[in-house]
């Protein structure tokens, strides 16, 4: 019996291949429309690419939500870099953190910034050979209450257990 079915798989595998086809496949000439993204490895799909830094870590997106207190911002640039990192909540920037290193010889960045309730708006000033790039994120910090109502949630079963029991009986003596 097995030797049958390795036949079957054999042959379908070989009756059957299958290909992988991308949007680079179509000819010029093709009335199909098609993006083409690129794609990264699964170690890499939470990389932030901004071009002259790549965050690896803290940020993934431009508007994110949390319920930390802190978020460590990591990620990989040229050496002598200058990042500044300002962390306020009103577009005013009262009541602004900054928070600033230069990258190192390892070409590796560590910032630990602080969250407040609310939205909390993380500039990041990059500074590289007199080249300047400014890119704005938004995290919203959610309550604890928040946090811990959500824990507290418990989703009930719609059947009580000898209902449950009954049904699953019925089901088997068919």
């Amino acid at each position: 019996m097995r030797k049958y079915l390795f036949m079957m798989v054999f042959a379908m595998i070989m009756l059957f291949p299958m290909t992988e086809v991308s949007a680079k496949d179509l000819p010029a000439h093709s009335n199909v429309s098609a993006k083409t993204y690129e794609t990264s490895s699964d170690e890499q799909s939470d990389i932030l690419d901004l071009g002259v830094i790549k965050v690896t870590s803290g940020l993934t997106k431009e508007q994110e939500v949390t319920f930390d207190k802190v978020r460590n911002i990591s990620g990989e640039a040229k050496e002598g870099t200058l990042l500044v990192f300002k962390v306020y909540q009103d577009k005013d920037q009262e009541d602004k953190e900054t928070y600033s290193q230069s990258v190192g010889a390892s070409g590796l960045f560590s910032q630990l910034i602080n969250l407040k309730e609310g939205k909390n708006y993380i500039e990041i000033r990059v500074e590289q050979n007199e080249n300047q790039k400014v890119f704005l994120f938004e995290i919203s910090r959610k309550k604890e209450e928040i946090k811990k109502e959500l824990e507290e949630v418990k989703i009930n079963n719609i059947f009580s257990e000898q209902e449950a029991k009954d049904i699953v009986l019925k089901s088997l003596l068919k």
